[in-house]
């Protein structure tokens, strides 16, 4: 299987990607195929930005900041502790797109204002709810824990 090739990034989109600066219009894709390989972009920035914290220190202290069996340790601890968030989320997006594929009412213009306007306020609500909820919750038990002890 021959695999696309993927857009090229500059070097200020690829440091904004590290810091998760990216404009909407960059990332925004109209299909679930467009989605680039966001791992392989980021890596070569990864590296560049370890080699560059390692040197910084070397300068800074005269000699190594981290020894290199620590370095490594730390990177694979680092990443096997990713691996249950890649599953939830490999589950998340699966369900998300069976979800709009079999069950969706209407679609909205993926490169419309109105679209991003949207959803950001769509989401802000259901977050300020869910938020008022987990309050609820704890004046609940503070109202039941009254009433069971008194």
């Amino acid at each position: 299987v021959r695999e696309e090739a993927q857009p090229s990034i500059s070097l200020c989109q690829g440091a904004r990607m590290m810091f998760y600066a990216m404009t909407p219009n960059e990332t925004a894709v109209r299909t679930l195929q467009e989605v680039p390989d966001y791992v392989q972009q980021a890596t070569p920035f990864f590296i560049v930005m370890l080699v560059l914290e390692f040197f910084i220190g070397w300068v800074q202290k005269g000699w190594p900041p981290v020894r290199v069996n620590d370095g490594i340790t730390s990177l694979s601890a680092g990443v096997l502790s990713r691996l249950p968030h890649v599953l939830i989320r490999s589950i998340e997006l699966s369900a998300y797109v069976y979800v709009w594929n079999n069950f969706r009412v209407f679609e909205l213009p993926w490169n419309s204002p109105w679209t991003w306007w949207l959803t950001f306020l769509g989401v802000d609500f259901g977050y300020y709810w869910l938020h008022r909820m987990a309050h609820g919750k704890v004046q609940f038990k503070k109202i039941f824990l009254l009433v069971l002890f008194n």
